[in-house]
């Protein structure tokens, strides 16, 4: 299974009723992809804003950020964030939140 991790880090707390509407649209994108598998949100402190995405294979998830929704949230998402933050990973189980938060601060790739 490939897991891809992303951490997002909220310019505004008013911006947050867009982000959230995006996101929606981006989380039911995924459930209607090929290969997906699970899809979990969270956040920290209302700043921080992290996605879990379990995919078949790495190609699956490829497929689905190159497309739809997804597109344009990577094409807009200098309005939202100061900083996006990206991880991904072959693995044999789901990983925990604690793994997850953890990795993505030391592992993840930033973007700004």
């Amino acid at each position: 299974m490939y897991v891809s991790i992303t951490r997002l880090k909220l310019k505004s707390i008013w911006l947050l009723p867009k982000f959230a509407k995006q996101s929606g649209r981006v989380a039911k994108q995924a459930q209607d992809s090929p290969g997906y598998i699970k899809v979990k949100l969270s956040n920290r402190w209302f700043r921080y804003f992290y996605t879990l995405t379990l995919w078949r294979s790495r190609a699956d998830m490829q497929q689905f950020v190159i497309h739809g929704d997804h597109k344009v949230a990577m094409q807009e998402w200098s309005k939202f964030a100061t900083e996006v933050k990206a991880l991904g990973y072959e693995t044999e189980a789901a990983p925990k939140w604690k793994e997850v938060r953890k990795r993505i601060a030391t592992e993840g790739k930033t973007t700004r």
